[in-house]
């Protein structure tokens, strides 16, 4: 059993990347009305789910690190590559900057695949694999800060190959520069842990301008898995 944190600590286990991951994607992907089950693979503290509209379907947020918070969330501690889920138990999976962290990201694909009905997808985001800060020198700094030891992330191509071959029928790739985020990303972090709310207010700004940035390399990928 999972036992949920105290409300107090709902702000204290709010990531920047969880947030700025929320901003952006609700402007990637208009946010509907979510029918049906959805998986939120490397949830954490589940805040991305908790985000989501409203509807009649269930919301399970899956992590090895978790912190049960939002009492609309069924917490689930599991490996990603081992779900305990029945085939075909999902409308929507997600796993927002998980995939680079993963040393066998096949088995990973492979059960997100599984677990989704069939015509369903999976909506996923990662580093592009050539991913720089500005200034450059900053680059491997942010590489130990976001953990990068498995890799550093992957190209458009990479993840078109790992998802056909892994279950998926479609790949459909989002390639942002996000030049806002790269570049204060630094000041980003500073501002967060010295206050929250104003560190919300500059991510949200930065998600903002990075969606309307246009496409490139050296950013972020966002992408939809077609599930066959």
């Amino acid at each position: 059993m999972i036992r949920r944190a105290g409300t107090r600590r709902h702000q204290a286990d709010l990531r920047l990347g969880s947030y700025y991951r929320w901003v952006l994607t609700t402007a990637l992907w208009p946010a509907e009305q979510t029918a049906g089950r959805v998986l939120d693979l490397g949830c954490h503290s589940g805040f991305w789910l908790h985000q989501q509209p409203g509807g009649d379907g269930t919301r399970v947020g899956c992590d090895l690190d978790l912190v049960a918070i939002y009492s609309d969330i069924q917490y689930v501690k599991c490996d990603g590559c081992w779900l305990p889920f029945a085939t075909g138990s999902f409308d929507l999976c997600t796993a927002w900057d998980v995939l680079e962290h993963v040393p066998d990201d096949q088995a990973m694909l492979r059960e997100l695949s599984r677990v989704l009905r069939p015509g369903s997808c999976a909506r996923l985001s990662v580093p592009h694999k050539h991913i720089a800060a500005f200034p450059p020198f900053l680059t491997p700094w942010l590489h130990r800060r976001w953990q990068h030891s498995v890799r550093t992330g992957y190209t458009p191509s990479e993840i078109q190959s790992l998802a056909r071959a892994n279950g998926f029928a479609e790949c459909r790739g989002i390639a942002l520069k996000a030049p806002w985020f790269r570049s204060l990303y630094l000041a980003a972090s500073l501002l967060w842990r010295i206050s929250q709310p104003a560190g919300r207010r500059l991510i949200a700004a930065i998600a903002r301008r990075d969606a309307a940035a246009g496409r490139g390399p050296k950013g972020l990928l966002f992408v939809e898995l077609q599930k066959r």
